[in-house]
Parts: C-alpha cells; structure tokens; sequence
C-alpha cells in the first residue's frame, strides 16, 4: 500500500524553555506530532501540539527536556509607526532564520481570510511571507509584539506589504488557556455585533452595537448598544470577546445596553459557544 504524507512548514518561537507558540493554521493538519528544527543548527527535535485555537489562530507546541531561552512577550501593545522585525522561515527551509525590518502601520484591524478571521490585528509592511507564519514579530528591544500569520497579496499575486500579526494582547490571553486546557472555551450571550461609529456631541465615538440575536426570547435586541458586561465597559470587539471566557459558561451576567437613549440593565445565562 502507498501511504501520502502531506508536508508543510512554519515558524514558530519560545514561549517558555519546553512550549513554542505557533499559528493554527500551521500545524491544523498534523497528527498530534510535528518535527521542529531549532535556529542556529539543523537538528531535527518531535514536538507534540499541546492544543490550538482556531478563532485566535494561536498554538502551542510542547518539547519535553528542552530548556531553551524564551522570549518576552511584551506588556504594551504595539504603537502605529514603531519600527518592528518579521523573524521566520519563508517560502522553505533554505532560508531558515531569515528576518524582514519594517513598521507597524496599524493597529486594531479587523481582517477576513478565507479561514481566519482576525480581531484587532496587527498590520505590518515587514515583509510576511509563505511560511513566515506563527514567527513573532519583535520590536526593537526583542520584545515580542504578535504573532506574524497572513499576508495579502496583490493583484498579481506579489507580496503586497500588507502582512498582518496577532497582537501581544491575546497571546496574552489565549496561550496560557489552551496551555492549562488544550483549547480556548468561550462564552456566548446569543447575539451577533459590530462595531460603529456613534455621533457625540463633540465628535464620534466607536461603539458595540447587536446586530442580531439568535434566540427568540433574548430580552437583548437588534440596534442595543452594549456599554458594559458585569460592570465592565465595553468599547471594542474584543472587549466583549475577552470577557465572555471559560469562567462566564454557565452563569448569569449583567448586560447593560442602551436601548432609544435610555440604559437598561438585562441578565442573561452565557452558554458554551
């Protein structure tokens, strides 16, 4: 019998001594096991996929008896015109290590691929390509910033400058769960928003309005503004996202919307997702 075996490759970088954080996308296809080849020598070491997230794009690989020096993951998100570094592995392994220098050219973009979809990404002309995917991106100190994971090309199909990473705030959250977990468990309160632009007095301001509720007896409706979750305000996507975790299955959260003007203060059960 003739057995297939589909190869691919990625990048990836330490998380702690033992765990290298990679893209889902990465390693979706493999078997439980993936080979890794450390920088600096061409030694080839099996690491088992410890769990993964689709929706952040983010996965965690685990090496037993390493002790490898890890990154920093740093705290402050990245700033619009700070210089960064792609490091990674592009197109294939003959260009192991290779790192493209270029700026943050904007922060908290939303970005639909065909099988991602990404909240508050990073956008970067670093130069991402095939292959650069799950590497960090680092700024100047060697801080890490995000995670490099797509690129958009362009008309042609040539690299477009417009590479895209997953910001340092939810490797922050996401890792250290699918690390205690193996996969990333959220909350839903059955319904669907956006984001908006609200007129004030002086000005606009971006707000979390429902788009659509998926239960027919939601007491939550199209056009109601959320402005806090059990008492936390709520001014971006992933404000709520971040919120509705694991902790929140199962209990009953104070939603406070504001609805023809008026606030309103609505309880509802967060179900699994």
């Amino acid at each position: 019998m003739q057995m297939h075996v589909r190869t691919g490759h990625g990048s990836g970088w330490f998380y702690s001594p033992d765990l290298v954080v990679t893209n889902h996308h990465v390693v979706a296809d493999a078997m439980g096991e993936v080979v890794v080849r450390g920088a600096g020598n061409n030694a080839e070491i099996r690491a088992k996929v410890l769990g993964s997230d689709s929706f952040s794009d983010l996965a965690v690989l685990h090496i037993p008896n390493l002790n490898a020096e890890p990154f920093i993951v740093r705290d402050e998100p990245a700033r619009v015109g700070e210089i960064c570094l792609a490091i990674g592995t592009p197109i294939d392994i003959s260009l192991q290590n290779s790192a493209s220098f270029g700026i943050v050219g904007g922060v908290g973009r939303q970005v639909v691929f065909p099988h991602v979809k990404f909240e508050e990404a990073i956008q970067t002309d670093a130069i991402i390509n095939g292959g650069n995917s799950g590497g960090p991106l680092i700024d100047i100190d060697g801080l890490v910033i995000g995670v490099n994971s797509w690129s958009r090309l362009a008309q042609d199909s040539t690299n477009s400058g417009l590479g895209f990473a997953i910001p340092s705030e939810i490797i922050r959250d996401v890792v250290p769960e699918i690390v205690a977990h193996g996969s990333v468990k959220r909350a839903s309160i059955g319904v669907s928003v956006t984001a908006r632009r609200h007129k004030k007095d002086h000005g606009f301001e971006t707000v979390i309005t429902i788009t659509k509720t998926n239960l027919d007896d939601s007491l939550l409706k199209p056009g109601d503004i959320i402005s806090t979750v059990n008492g936390t305000p709520i001014g971006r996507r992933y404000d709520l996202i971040r919120l509705l975790n694991r902790s929140l299955v199962g209990t009953v959260v104070e939603i406070e919307v504001i609805r023809s003007g008026q606030p309103i203060k609505i309880n509802t059960e967060a179900v699994a997702k």
